[in-house]
């Protein structure tokens, strides 16, 4: 024999010796039995083969080891499962498996699926796993590296993609997302729905954001906050002045179709509050190129930063005529409520009706507003 065929010999033969080997360990690693009951790992009654044998029902008082669950495990402290596991696995502190998860997994602090996880995922603390196609419920923080069916955590979800998260501070999607909902910020590539206390961040919106304070993207149409920073948006800087005095520079900035108001200004008729701070969210009815309809809810306050201050809400359809490219004028009736002290003057001298509280007076009335609008 040449020296080629002593090497094609000797390869072929150590590949059947490893394939012999591993065929044998896959064969262990099969054993299946009905009942698994012990204290910790290797004092049980699969003993030091218990990473090897898969079981039905798993009772551990401290923790336990086994290739796989078909059944249920219960574990005083952690289990540990070596490739799959279906139904359900508790524990009081941890859980690790290895392969993929079905059913349900319970921790006091940890659950960790190294595959996919179909079912619920449930931790004091953390959860962590490749993919999960059911709901994940974590104290703490929710981690899918692929695909997220449902989080819910008490701080932050994270995922490439996903379905619904809620969270108390923020959530986080890579790729995709369709509703996240978080006490503080979101982010996401493309989001369904965004709702945030404070800020959303996105690269495209297909439907609505709802943030308290400031929605970012490349892409959206209907931004619900005081400000926008939207790509492919609206942003128009204006003055107006309403039927009560205030003349106000204000900032609007949106989408397509809905956008945000922040505004400052001075009022010179009125002495003892002259201040003026306005914010307030609004949307666009478009009648052609040239005229739309602005609907506007405004919160105004006149105010001498010290004890003189009235607090005005209104509604305001204001028709916009665009008079060249970036410039636009906008006038229209609205409708207010007003709430001050009572011992401070009269906020309007002629209201529709005025409502007497023990220490503040609240008057509805009619006004109107006008102005000019600049597109940045």
């Amino acid at each position: 024999m040449t020296r080629t065929h002593y090497i094609r010999h000797y390869a072929l033969s150590a590949s059947l010796l490893l394939g012999t080997a591993f065929t044998g360990q896959s064969l262990l690693a099969q054993e299946h039995q009905s009942a698994h009951v012990g204290l910790v790992y290797p004092l049980s009654t699969n003993g030091t083969r218990a990473a090897q044998i898969s079981n039905s029902i798993s009772l551990h008082a401290i923790a336990a080891v086994s290739a796989g669950e078909r059944g249920a495990a219960i574990s005083g402290l952690s289990t540990i499962i070596k490739g799959d596991q279906r139904g359900a696995v508790i524990s009081g502190l941890s859980n690790t498996i290895s392969g993929d998860a079905t059913g349900a997994q319970i921790a006091g602090l940890i659950n960790t699926v190294g595959g996919n996880s179909r079912g619920v995922l449930a931790a004091g603390l953390i959860n962590i796993v490749q993919s999960a196609k059911g709901a994940e419920i974590a104290g703490l923080v929710n981690i899918a590296k692929g695909q997220a069916g449902a989080q819910v955590a008490g701080l932050s979800n994270i995922a490439r993609t996903s379905g619904i998260q809620v969270a108390g501070l923020a959530n986080s999607a890579r790729q995709n997302s369709c509703l996240q909902v978080a006490g503080l910020a979101n982010t996401a590539g493309t989001a369904n729905t965004q709702v945030a206390g404070l800020i959303n961040i996105a690269k495209k919106v297909k439907g609505v954001q709802i943030a308290g304070l400031i929605n970012i993207a490349e892409e959206s149409n209907y931004p619900i906050g005081f400000l926008n920073v939207i790509k492919n948006g609206e942003k128009q800087i204006g003055a107006t002045m309403d039927e009560s005095g205030n003349a106000v520079l204000a900032l609007r900035t949106g989408g397509k179709h809905t956008y945000g108001i922040i505004g400052a200004g001075y009022n010179v008729r009125m002495d003892n509050a002259p201040y003026v701070l306005e914010a307030g969210l609004g949307m666009h009815v478009r009648f052609s190129k040239l005229l739309r309809l602005n609907l506007e809810i405004s919160n105004t306050a006149n105010t001498s930063f010290g004890h003189d201050s009235y607090y005005k809400s209104s509604f305001r359809p204001l028709l916009g005529v665009t008079l060249a490219r970036r410039l636009e004028i906008v006038a229209g009736p609205s409708f207010n409520y007003v709430n001050y002290m009572s011992d401070l003057d009269a906020y309007r001298s002629n209201p529709v009706y005025n409502f007497f509280g023990a220490q503040s007076t609240n008057s509805l009335f009619f006004g109107g507003m006008a102005g000019i609008h600049f597109t940045l």
